[in-house]
């Protein structure tokens, strides 16, 4: 073979790998600042998922904001009107959690399209970063339109559960409880997740606040002691047959101590 097609096929191969080089770097850039739903580029979104948001500066936290798996952020606020389950996890939990979000995911096809929103909260934020729950979302078939994996910063997330769920939680360790907060942000129930009878109950419940148009009326408080009612201020002393009944009845019955909620 002469030196000529020798020298051109060695043009001939540097441009092919010049190439080839280009649409490598031309598609990586591509996938690169490709956006998650819109969101623009993946490490920019995980890069900011842990700062601390401006509610924070409450003295005590009545609402909250996390970060959810497609890097947007979640507010308790916005979800007014919208009745919600609430639960805490984190993806590197290889039985109960991931048993748990099943739960969830099967209450969640049924309730979903209702328009009850769920929203699996981590307590391992420093792994959990919005593409790590992406794919967890992912291999459980989590349909983003209504179900939500939140992370952000642990302190936060400590606040969170202490402050508005009552409940403690640390470094991979939570609640097994699914909450259940209604259309005014009041939180009107929580169950654990495997007990078929409380998830029954839990099931219920979600079908009762759907179907409210109205926040839940307080029951009103019994006056202070020695205050006089209206018959008394009237000079009508006489006990009520029905009252005087029902006391009758409670003195014969035991009392009977209401068993204390489990964590």
């Amino acid at each position: 073979m002469s030196r000529v097609v020798l020298g051109w096929l060695a043009v001939l191969f540097m441009v092919m790998g010049g190439t080839g080089i280009w649409l490598g770097i031309k598609y990586a850039g591509a996938n690169g600042s490709q956006s998650v739903g819109g969101l623009g580029n993946q490490a920019e979104i995980d890069e900011t998922y842990q700062r601390i948001p401006a509610d924070a500066s409450q003295e005590w936290l009545e609402e909250f904001t996390l970060t959810s798996q497609a890097g947007k952020p979640v507010a308790s606020k916005d979800l007014a009107g919208t009745v919600y389950v609430t639960n805490f996890f984190f993806s590197s939990c290889p039985g109960t959690c991931l048993q748990q979000n099943q739960k969830i995911q099967e209450i969640a096809r049924q309730y979903g399209p209702k328009g009850v929103q769920f929203l699996s909260v981590t307590c391992d934020p420093d792994i959990d970063s919005p593409s790590r729950l992406r794919e967890y979302a992912a291999k459980l078939g989590a349909n983003p339109a209504h179900w939500s994996f939140l992370t952000g910063d642990l302190v936060y997330i400590r606040r969170v559960a202490g402050e508005i769920y009552r409940i403690p939680l640390d470094k991979q360790t939570h609640s097994e409880r699914f909450f259940v907060t209604d259309k005014w942000g009041k939180i009107r129930g929580n169950f654990e997740w495997n007990k078929l009878n409380e998830i029954t109950q839990m099931k219920q419940l979600l079908d009762k606040l759907l179907a409210e148009t109205e926040p839940e009326l307080e029951a009103p408080s019994a006056p202070p002691q020695g205050e006089a009612t209206s018959d008394q201020e009237s000079g009508d002393s006489k006990p009520d047959a029905d009252v005087a009944g029902k006391a009758s009845q409670a003195e014969l019955s035991p009392e009977v101590e209401p068993s204390p909620v489990a964590p």
